[in-house]
């Protein structure tokens, strides 16, 4: 019974990576003109109008990849000893679900909505800026704060190796480092240490799957 629930978290951290490797590629790809990287209003306003239905199924996906990186951690905080440093840092992954969930919703469905009634700009900028400061700034900010608490105890207890821990505080960093960015208006800083963070953190969690899980 141990092996094949060892078996289920381990081919489960392939989906996640999976999904938020979509979730990123269609960032990048399909739902970069809705986006405020390079973009005025007017053409995001344009840009999501055209493509509904792409957009939404977009912010699905990163809907799923929240859950998904809450069900990561409850995989990495279910190999550690009781402690509060374990308790600490699931609580703020899973803190960070509620204003990340919320901030898709209103990217996915309620912008898209203003659009389609009034094309209000004023409004829609400034649910821009709600929607971005809930999800890249408190969202993120709460998941890579309690992955980072999870990741030292888990150093801490002796249950990852040393390069392998050091691999994963690096991403939680970088993570953190986006939510300073996206807190002070830096978007193409942003976009860089979304990049990076996502990159670092999607290879450690294999390396997780690997390196713990399949010994």
């Amino acid at each position: 019974m141990d092996t094949k629930h060892t078996a289920i978290k381990f081919y489960g951290i392939y989906l996640i990576v999976a999904v938020i490797t979509i979730a990123c590629l269609l960032m990048n790809g399909p739902m970069r003109g809705g986006l405020p990287l390079d973009t005025t209003v007017v053409e995001r306003i344009a840009f999501i109008s055209e493509h509904r239905g792409i957009w939404a199924l977009s912010w699905f996906c990163w809907m799923l990849s929240a859950l998904g990186l809450f069900v990561f951690c409850a995989i990495l905080a279910d190999e550690l000893k009781a402690s509060l440093a374990r308790t600490v840092g699931l609580s703020f992954v899973g803190m960070g679900i509620a204003p990340d969930l919320i901030a898709e919703v209103i990217y996915a469905f309620v912008i898209p909505k203003i659009i389609a009634q009034s094309q209000d700009i004023p409004l829609i900028e400034a649910l821009e800026i709600i929607a971005m400061h809930l999800t890249g700034y408190l969202g993120n900010g709460l998941y890579n704060l309690g992955g980072l608490v999870l990741t030292c105890a888990a150093l801490a207890q002796g249950r990852l190796e040393t390069w392998v821990a050091i691999w994963g505080i690096s991403a939680w960093i970088l993570g953190l480092l986006l939510s300073c960015a996206i807190a002070i208006g830096a978007l193409g800083a942003a976009e860089f240490f979304t990049a990076t963070a996502m990159v670092l953190s999607t290879s450690w969690m294999l390396i997780f799957a690997h390196r713990v899980l399949n010994k």
